[in-house]
């Protein structure tokens, strides 16, 4: 009887430290032409998530792009399943986001509409 008793209780306190190791996290970005949303759930230090991509004009459809990857410190490396949604610097390799507690910052190559410059 005890230990059931034992194995049940290490259950439960196993599945409580799973759950409780999981933060989900939305951010969004409202851009000139279009916004884009990232959902991302972090386990330990496996990501999965979204990157959804939509227009503000309604009658266009949005985009949903699945990715995973690995989080180390405040670095997030992200493997898309696809393509990637939007443009990378010429010459890079890997995706690597910035999460902050606020904030998730993710480098995209494009044009500075204020200085002109990419």
């Amino acid at each position: 009887m005890k230990k059931i008793f034992a194995i049940v209780l290490f259950s439960l306190a196993f599945a409580v430290s799973t759950v409780s190791a999981r933060t989900d996290l939305c951010f969004k970005n409202e851009g000139l032409k279009e916004v884009q949303t990232v959902s991302l759930t972090l386990t330990g230090d496996k990501i999965e998530g979204t990157f959804e991509v939509s227009s503000y004009d309604e009658s266009t459809a949005h985009e949903i792009f699945e990715f995973t990857g690995t989080m180390a410190g405040s670095l997030l490396t992200i493997n898309f399943r696809g393509t990637v949604p939007y443009e990378r610097a010429p010459k890079c390799a890997k995706i690597v986001w910035t999460l902050n507690k606020t904030t998730l910052k993710i480098p995209i190559y494009g044009k500075n509409y204020k200085t002109n410059k990419y």
